[in-house]
């Protein structure tokens, strides 16, 4: 098997994500790896790419000083679910101190 080795990049590992349906498996620096399922032709359902863009976006506007902390605290789930449910615990915090941030404000 090819081993992947990111410090090849000749790119900061605080700011690499590597995404692979063997990520784990062939990848050196296990702390960067996001694992997806295997693209299969046939799954016009396969979205798993598609779906990630909102996480990958957040990453990049939110410029982490170290992805593989954030990585770590999605370890062992589903990085796309996870991400959105924490994305509505966000939502749900922000419209409950908005609604206390009112009630002190009349």
């Amino acid at each position: 098997m090819f081993y992947q080795d990111l410090s090849k990049l000749n790119r900061n590992p605080a700011q690499v994500i590597y995404l692979s349906a063997h990520a784990l498996e062939s990848c050196l620096q296990h702390e960067n790896c996001v694992e997806i399922k295997p693209f299969k032709l046939e799954d016009k359902n396969d979205t798993q790419l598609l779906d990630l863009i909102p996480f990958l976006e957040y990453v990049a506007m939110a410029r982490p000083s170290d992805i593989r902390t954030v990585l770590a605290s999605y370890q062992g789930h589903d990085v796309v679910a996870k991400f959105i449910e924490r994305s509505k615990e966000h939502q749900q915090r922000v419209q409950e101190q908005s609604k206390l941030g009112r009630l002190w404000r009349r």
